[in-house]
């Protein structure tokens, strides 16, 4: 019996378009479950089966637009995202649309990762808040021995439940996505996922209160 395993793409998203504000902090720990990221050849047959992946995401807000994160994907890897709302400040709870780029390596250095998300968000305070967005990942190889990939590209959705200091957060993403490794048939995949979530207010906010 021969395993394969692919690398774990982090397809999950769970943030809204509201960046955090200036010197608060969050930390989330994303669960998702990737659609044929193992195979398992026994004799003459071949079966494809779900594996679960699990990141962690720190975030700290740098001004009243921004914010900056690092993700720890699968113990495998690592990336650095900085998101940026586009229709007012931090601040505002209103409906928001944000736009987030990323870069970092995964699957152990051997691989080279970039990604672009723009995120549409409702408005935050209430006790749901509902998300989606368009996702495009690119993942170039880094050593001889590493496959090559090509773009993966696709749609996401979401609502994050909770108040102020903790939520939780349900999403499923659809994908295209060619596995580099040809362990599924299907091109387009569906990811499940689910994150809790904690959130640190700034020392100046937090003396404002």
């Amino acid at each position: 019996m021969a395993v394969a395993f692919a690398g774990c793409t982090p397809y999950a998203v769970h943030t809204s378009a509201r960046p955090l504000q200036e010197g608060d902090r969050s930390r989330s720990m994303i669960v998702s479950v990737v659609p044929g990221g193992a195979r398992i050849d026994e004799d003459s047959t071949q079966e494809s089966i779900a594996l679960p992946s699990f990141d962690v995401d720190w975030r700290y807000g740098l001004d009243d637009r921004s914010d900056i994160g690092f993700r720890l994907n699968t113990a495998s890897g690592g990336i650095v995202t900085w998101r940026r709302r586009l229709d007012g400040p931090s601040s505002r709870p209103t409906t928001a649309t944000a736009l987030m780029l990323g870069a970092g390596l995964v699957n152990f250095g051997q691989h080279a990762h970039v990604e672009a998300t723009l995120i549409r968000s409702g408005r935050e305070g209430g006790s749901v808040v509902p998300y989606g967005g368009l996702r495009a990942i690119q993942i170039a190889p880094l050593s001889s021995t590493a496959v090559h990939d090509r773009p993966t590209l696709g749609a996401f959705g979401g609502a994050r439940f909770g108040g102020a200091a903790a939520r939780i957060g349900v999403e499923v993403g659809v994908f295209y996505d060619r596995s580099a490794l040809g362990l599924r048939r299907n091109d387009f995949v569906v990811v499940p996922s689910f994150s809790v979530n904690s959130i640190r207010l700034g020392r100046k906010r937090a003396d404002d209160r």
